[in-house]
């Protein structure tokens, strides 16, 4: 066994994906600091308060960003293949105009709709500002990662700016110095501005120069991607943030500020989900639009192998060490250590499911990932709706995990008779019955 690890690690595309992975995993390990130190650095309705703002902010950022992220992704890597630089230039210029706009009318209806709310200016202020960062943020990230390097697109995106903000409140901690949602909203927005100017200024020096280049466009296939981009991406975002927002609605600050911990636990699973997604992002659309079928096989393949330990891993540390790590937020979020496992094994499913939503999106397939996205935001809201007054946080946990797991398994279905790809770890026992299969083969023509 401890061979066939190591002859997986010395190959190449393992090695790409345990890379992301471990920056995915540092990055997460860097925000759980963050949310587990602001919850001891603020009072249990603050670190709610600030669970939900934060919530809120991470959807108004995708929706300001009008599926313009997902879509440099999508024609990037196809301009580059066939070496239209006139078309970069014009896709470019259209995606920063076009989420410029957006996002000024988004801030402006965050701000009113906190100020009809009564809600401080001051963190009116903070939140509207870590909303365009962040946004921002994503998007350079997006061109970053295909233009430059997986590391300067989701290392600034996710991991860097994180450890300014750690250091900032282990001194608040140590301090003993209480801190309000406005204050971490604001030193969370300066750090990342750092993290986006490093963006701007790396894809800069990578960019060919586009200046004596006519840019040119193609509207109307943009328009119809974008679109399907930006309703799958708000409803990824509801699908991720909306459950907070639904627990502080329906309970109280308190409570919504325990589910937020443990939801973020449970997104080990979810940032396996999502170092996938990344690294097929930057590696798969380029084999798919070059047609090089059996590199992009040979890719998924190795993924798959990749989860399933990841996930066997992650399922063990979450059901033995879930109440010591739930108590790095505070004694009084132990006893969710069943809400956890639950989350968990939603979590869990999705990641062995593969980048089914990836490779669909990415491969001209973005219509029909929306309609499951929905029914699974639907059918969670409708649960969330019947079981919380019966069975309170736990009712929402479990809520969580059927409507993910039910649509992860839509999203297989589809990949494999849209595109006839298994994403999924299955795929590695369909590859190992085959393997007997030739073996057996073999045996049989020696014997003869």
């Amino acid at each position: 066994m401890i061979k066939s690890i190591l002859q997986l690690m010395r190959r190449d595309v393992t090695r790409g994906v345990v890379g992301t992975i471990l920056l995915k995993v540092g990055s997460g390990g860097l925000a759980f600091a963050v949310f587990s130190l602001a919850a001891r650095t603020m009072s249990p309705d603050g670190f709610g308060i600030f669970a939900t703002w934060l919530s809120v902010a991470q959807i108004a950022a995708v929706v300001g960003l009008v599926g313009q992220e997902s879509l440099l992704v999508r024609f990037l890597n196809e301009y580059q293949v066939g070496n239209r630089l006139d078309l970069i230039k014009g896709l470019l210029q259209s995606s920063v105009k076009i989420t410029s706009v957006a996002m000024l009318v988004v801030i402006l209806g965050i701000a009113i709709v906190a100020g009809l709310r009564g809600d401080w200016w001051v963190l009116i202020l903070a939140v509207a500002a870590y909303t365009a960062v962040s946004a921002g943020v994503m998007l350079g990230s997006q061109v970053a990662r295909s233009l430059v390097s997986i590391l300067m697109g989701e290392g600034n995106r996710e991991f860097f700016w994180r450890v300014i903000v750690v250091l900032f409140l282990l001194a608040m901690l140590l301090g003993h110095r209480q801190l309000d949602p406005a204050e971490l909203f604001a030193v969370m927005t300066i750090a990342m501005s750092a993290g986006l100017i490093a963006q701007i200024v790396s894809i800069a020096r990578v960019l060919p120069d586009l200046r004596g280049t006519a840019a040119r466009s193609e509207t109307s296939r943009w328009r119809s991607s974008a679109l399907h981009f930006w309703l799958a991406s708000i409803l990824e975002a509801a699908n991720q943030y909306f459950d907070v927002i639904l627990v502080y609605w329906m309970l109280d600050p308190v409570t919504a500020g325990i589910y937020f911990a443990a939801s973020r636990l449970a997104n080990i699973f979810a940032m396996l989900s999502a170092a996938l997604y990344t690294f097929g992002a930057r590696r798969l659309p380029s084999l798919y639009f070059s047609k090089n079928h059996q590199e992009f096989g040979r890719t998924l393949r190795l993924m798959a192998e990749v989860t399933a330990l990841c996930v066997a891993a992650g399922l063990a540390t979450i059901w033995i060490g879930g109440p010591y790590l739930l108590n790095l937020f505070g004694p009084h979020f132990t006893t969710q250590h069943s809400v956890l496992i639950v989350l968990a094994i939603g979590t869990a499913i999705q990641a062995a499911g593969g980048p089914s939503a990836a490779i669909l999106q990415l491969t001209g397939h973005e219509r029909i990932y929306v309609p499951v996205v929905a029914a699974n935001v639907a059918l969670r809201l409708v649960g969330f709706l019947i079981l919380i007054p019966w069975l309170g946080l736990l009712g929402a946990a479990i809520s969580a995990t059927v409507s993910l797991a039910l649509a992860t398994i839509a999203l297989n279905v589809l990949c494999r008779r849209r595109t006839g790809v298994d994403p999924s770890i299955l795929v590695l026992l369909r590859f190992s019955a085959l393997k007997r299969g030739n073996y057996a083969v073999r045996g049989a023509d020696s014997s003869d």
